[in-house]
């Protein structure tokens, strides 16, 4: 079997190179969603489409040439590799790619310009982030076509990440050694989340904001690849992770921009987008947090810092105060006074 840097590296590099691509943007769901922004191209490459978009140029590389696949291409019931199979050494995590798998999917087109995206609001202004279906990046990582990028915390990783997937906190990367920052600017690179694709789309609007050219978030985010069974690796892959959520609500003007929740102590963090009404949902698939623990939540109109079980239990109001059965708020200090001295 060719080997990865031969074969991997030589193929997605061809397919970043024949493509001038950009790629932009992100939250978890809006009007957008379902519209790319750009009409397709294509490159000189026949076997290759172009269809992605940015606030600046279009593209990203389509895979193709099993011309009997249908335009948007089947990707139900792909051969490959599954968690529980004796799966090769995870051997260089850093560079996003798995090890050679012995069976991987045959060769069939995708089009990316029928891709969902992601508006990111930036200071720059608009990056588009094409969404890939999680089938899609499977195919992708299986072949060997796709650096996979883990965008949530080190606690969330250590306990279960994508089987060779390199870890790059959303939005920014890892303060020190972002295993990113040496990897071509054409390689083909997918990220993902729990969100199922806000925090995602933050770390592929910052790298395309770097100048990498062929970013996508995968759709459903990391759950979709869980229940796909799809390979994995960590400390308890089997874990089942307790959904929490805290509900919010931020004036209107700061709709499009994101709300998050931070728990310091463990670094672990989440994010979502506020709606038109300033209503937010923030889902919290956090591991080893408690209903005690300290939770910051931050938007662009205030900051409140509770415990988990206060914030998960009440909603916070416009005033950036949680809401009690009466309907008048309480501020933080003030909720966290009530906790200790009763």
């Amino acid at each position: 079997m060719p080997s990865k840097d031969t074969t991997r590296r030589r193929y997605v590099q061809a397919l970043g190179a024949a493509a001038t691509i950009g790629v932009a943007g992100c939250a978890s769901s809006g009007d957008d969603e379902g519209t790319p922004t750009n009409e397709s191209t294509r490159t000189a490459d026949p076997t290759e489409t172009d269809a992605a978009s940015n606030q600046t140029t279009d593209a990203a590389t389509n895979d193709s040439v099993d011309e009997s696949a249908d335009a948007a291409g089947s990707f139900e019931d792909l051969d490959g590799p599954r968690h529980g199979d004796d799966l090769p050494e995870e051997t260089a995590p850093l560079d996003g790619y798995p090890p050679e798998f012995e069976t991987v999917p045959a060769e069939r087109t995708v089009d990316t310009g029928q891709f969902p995206t992601n508006r990111v609001e930036r200071d720059s202004g608009i990056v588009n982030v094409p969404l890939v279906p999680v089938d899609v990046a499977y195919y992708w990582y299986a072949r060997g076509e796709a650096r996979i990028v883990d965008a949530r915390s080190a606690a969330a990783y250590d306990v279960s990440h994508v089987f060779g997937a390199a870890q790059s906190i959303a939005p920014d990367g890892l303060e020190r050694n972002d295993p990113t920052a040496d990897w071509p600017k054409s390689d083909r690179i997918v990220v993902y989340c729990d969100c199922p694709n806000y925090l995602s789309s933050q770390r592929a609007a910052t790298l395309i904001e770097n100048g990498y050219t062929n970013v996508f978030a995968i759709e459903e985010g990391y759950r979709a690849w869980v229940d796909s069974e799809y390979p994995m690796a960590g400390s308890d892959t089997n874990r089942s992770i307790d959904v929490r959520t805290i509900v919010g609500q931020t004036d209107p003007e700061h709709a499009d921009e994101g709300a998050w929740a931070y728990h310091e102590a463990s670094g672990q963090q989440e994010a979502s987008k506020i709606q038109a009404d300033g209503s937010y949902e923030l889902e919290l698939r956090w591991v080893d947090v408690s209903g005690s623990d300290e939770v910051t939540v931050e938007t662009p109109g205030y900051t409140i810092t509770d415990s988990l079980k206060a914030m998960t239990s009440a909603e916070i109001t416009s005033e950036g105060t949680l809401s009690t059965d009466d309907g008048s708020g309480n501020d933080s200090s003030n909720a966290l006074l009530r906790r200790l001295f009763g």
